[in-house]
């Protein structure tokens, strides 16, 4: 069985606009993406689609433009608009986009967040976007999640992906590249140093990859079906600064039924209140942890307690620790790594009398396997309808029966 893929061919690096410039290249239709991108809550921007030369290579760039900025186009040229990153998420939320789309998006500067707070020990919805919280920056993130999702594709492949090198100076000072947050971004990615001295991967570029990319790797038995190139900024003497995407078809034996590396942290806890120790799972998972549990337990001397378990992408168990040690009462984690088996997902979006909602589709080696309508989006439909929450989910899985003759 084959699978519709996307692969990222990242030679010369990633960035947001090289990403949304090889997506129209490759068959994301330009007027779509704009009629989309406007239906975020923000103004005061256009954007423009162009070819340029790369090194003989002609590619599709992408370029955000600013009201009464004809000329500019990209968030470096741009003056900051500083915002956390709660209002980011809150803003495409709110957004008339469609539910994928959504949380796409938020996933992106989920991890933005996350990999910026730890670089300056902050709480991940108080950091302040100086490099990606501009507007131009965030029609690049949704722009990006607009076009994913516009491909239909089942699975996201990247090669290992050239860094760059040298410095760069960014607000805070002058950084080695990749800078802090990009590094922690590419945790667990291949990565290589050729060519040019520069910084080929933007904190941007590299949060795409984290929220999107399913394996890296070669381009095992791929039938490539269209290629397209997204340019960058800089242009560099006999070296295209291009991203460059494959769709195509991949042979599912290999990754139809994939398994990743994963850390479970373990505490007994026997002296916390119910209220602190939720506070603490909420934290955990907002830091980064896949999954919380928490399970009633009898302590030594007949005491009541929990098993506080938590499920930590490998990389990250580190932060994890510290974080359970900073919210809880424990004094000691048992760190045990595991391999896990995941099932393949996919979010169908259908419409509702009340409004669009979500329908999450997991899958075994290519059988569909459980169907479930996404919580947050049933929750706010029957909580503006005025309507028992079952009476939605019972109505979101019908809507879906009917779309899929399922």
């Amino acid at each position: 069985m084959s699978v519709k893929t996307l692969y990222f061919d990242c030679f010369s690096g990633i960035s947001g606009d090289m990403t949304i410039g090889a997506l129209l290249d490759v068959g994301v239709d330009f007027d779509f993406l704009k009629t989309e991108l406007g239906k975020l809550p923000i103004d005061g921007f256009d954007v423009r689609l162009s070819r340029v030369d790369r090194a003989s290579i002609s590619a599709a760039k992408f370029d955000v433009l600013l009201a009464g900025e004809a000329e500019h186009a990209h968030e470096h040229d741009h003056p900051h608009v500083h915002r956390k990153a709660s209002q980011i998420m809150d803003m495409i939320r709110g957004s008339r986009l469609p539910a994928p789309v959504r949380k796409r998006a938020v996933d992106i500067f989920e991890k933005l967040a996350v990999s910026e707070g730890r670089v300056h020990q902050m709480l991940p919805e108080e950091v302040e976007f100086h490099e990606v919280g501009a507007i131009d920056s965030i029609v690049d993130i949704v722009g990006t999640a607009i076009g994913l999702e516009a491909l239909e594709v089942d699975r996201f492949v990247c090669s290992p992906i050239n860094i760059g090198s040298g410095f760069i100076r960014c607000q805070h000072g002058v950084y080695p590249v990749p800078a802090p947050a990009t590094a922690t971004l590419l945790s667990n990615a291949p990565v290589y140093s050729k060519h040019v001295e520069a910084e080929l991967v933007t904190p941007t570029g590299a949060a795409i990859l984290a929220a999107t990319i399913d394996r890296f790797g070669p381009m095992n038995g791929f039938a490539i079906e269209k290629v397209g190139y997204g340019a960058g900024n800089k242009s560099f003497d006999q070296f295209p600064n291009c991203l460059r995407l494959f769709l195509g078809r991949e042979e599912g034996t290999h990754d139809s039924d994939p398994r990743d590396e994963v850390f479970v942290l373990e505490a007994n806890i026997d002296d916390m209140s119910a209220e602190n120790l939720a506070y603490a799972g909420e934290r955990l998972l907002e830091v980064g942890a896949l999954d919380v549990l928490t399970i009633p337990a009898m302590m030594k001397k007949g005491r009541p307690g929990h098993l506080l378990q938590v499920i930590v992408p490998a990389g990250l168990e580190d932060d994890l620790s510290k974080t359970m040690f900073e919210e809880t009462t424990t004094i000691g984690i048992r760190m045990h790594p595991m391999s896990r088996r995941v099932l393949d997902r996919e979010l169908v979006q259908v419409e509702t009398p009340d409004g669009p909602a979500a329908v999450k589709v997991s899958s075994f080696r290519g059988k569909i396997v459980n169907v479930s309508p996404e919580y947050e989006d049933c929750a706010r439909l029957a909580r503006t309808a005025g309507r028992p929450f079952k009476d939605v989910q019972a109505e979101v899985l019908k809507l879906y029966s009917e779309r899929t003759n399922r």
